[in-house]
């Protein structure tokens, strides 16, 4: 499974879960692709050691492109450098690995 289709089955997982639950909304919808890019540029990480910019960038592009193909003329260029920047924040969290895994908790409960 390569990049774009990860996130494209996470994000549908997610959506699915929030639209299940009435929480689907702009904002939502940035913080969870933000930190479905958080997850996977990290997890990356770990498994190779480091990761580089080439990679994070495929990263934050496959989720621009889900975004943008079932979510068309909804976000705009704001919207996806704030997905980046907040990408970019929840990686700088020392607390991230415990971060993140609380957060996914709710989409599994």
């Amino acid at each position: 499974m390569n990049i774009q289709e990860l996130i494209n089955q996470q994000m549908d997982h997610f959506i699915e879960k929030l639209m299940s639950k009435d929480q689907l909304s702009h904002e939502k919808l940035i913080e969870v692709a933000s930190h479905v890019g958080a997850y996977l540029i990290r997890t990356r990480h770990i498994q190779n050691k480091g990761i580089a910019s080439q990679e994070i960038d495929l990263v934050l592009q496959s989720v621009f492109a889900f975004i943008h193909t079932n979510f068309e003329n909804q976000f705009h260029t704001e919207d996806f450098i704030l997905i980046k920047e907040t990408t970019s924040n929840l990686l700088k969290d020392p607390s991230f690995d415990q971060e993140i895994e609380d957060y996914f908790k709710e989409f599994y409960t």
